[in-house]
């Protein structure tokens, strides 16, 4: 089974996963509770169970099992009472007894919020739905003079932020979120750099280093011929006109060493 990487911050559950999936039936929602949101994104983990083949999602949301009164499946306040008493062995086994009980019964419910969840799937799926043709609409009515047929998958995924690329353009921290959801990478470092040109006129350049570790040469190659095509497509739309560029995809953690296979200008440099 693939292995996602890791989300995006702020970004909600279903947006995430129905950028790049069309169902979610192979997916097994686990959640763990809303107390984890003032220091948890939506998605707290991305894994895979071998043995059923699935994707598993941990989520900062409650589920079924959380939103239901406690006194549904548990005598309340008994490990209060048993603490009063100052049974520390009795504590204990009543702790471990909830504990393993608390867990069937988030079993149980498990279906349920697997359900919950495909239902805001469905309806994410929708909404992308009718924005994508609703602003398919205008890019055709309205930007028809400019070639937008590219294949590039990248640049086919930004196109229907042209409508609002005024309101985006140079805004650094939200640009930087979309290139995470475009590349998936680990790590997006954007930084402008003032560099004098062979004119002699001090220009200021839009560093863009987008790190995706461990790539072989060949995917290397590929995405760098992909990245630079976007690059220039990206440029044109959303940063500003006296603004250079410079976007490159690295991986800075990979160390030289003899025997390993090393790509210049990726994990090796001059």
């Amino acid at each position: 089974m693939i292995n996602y990487p890791q989300p995006v911050e702020h970004i909600k559950a279903e947006s995430y996963i129905s950028a790049f999936l069309d169902s979610c039936k192979d997916i097994i929602i686990e959640p763990q509770g809303v107390f984890s949101r003032n220091y948890e994104n939506d998605i707290m983990s991305i894994d895979t169970d071998d043995y059923l083949n699935k994707l598993v999602l941990r989520l900062s949301r409650d589920s079924v099992f959380n939103i239901l009164p406690e006194s549904v499946f548990f005598v309340e306040n008994k490990l209060r009472e048993i603490g009063k008493k100052g049974d520390r062995e009795k504590f204990k086994l009543e702790e471990e007894r909830i504990t393993k009980e608390k867990q069937k019964i988030k079993s149980f419910f498990q279906p349920f919020d697997n359900a919950y969840f495909k239902l805001r799937f469905e309806l994410e799926q929708k909404l992308n739905s009718l924005s994508t043709n609703r602003t398919q609409l205008i890019i055709d009515e309205l930007f028809d003079i400019y070639d937008l047929s590219s294949k590039n998958q990248l640049i086919q995924q930004l196109i229907p932020l042209i409508p609002i690329a005024s309101e985006i353009r140079g805004n650094r921290n939200l640009l930087k979120d979309v290139l995470k959801v475009l590349f998936y990478p680990d790590e997006v470092e954007m930084f402008p750099l003032k560099r004098r040109m062979d004119s002699g006129v001090v220009r200021t350049i839009l560093k863009i280093n987008i790190y995706i570790e461990k790539l072989s040469a060949k995917q290397f190659r590929d995405l760098k011929k992909e990245a630079d095509e976007f690059a220039a497509f990206f440029y044109e739309w959303f940063l500003p006109v006296d603004m250079g560029y410079e976007l490159k995809v690295k991986d800075k953690n990979e160390r030289f060493g003899l025997g390993k296979a090393m790509t210049l200008d990726y994990n090796t440099y001059l």
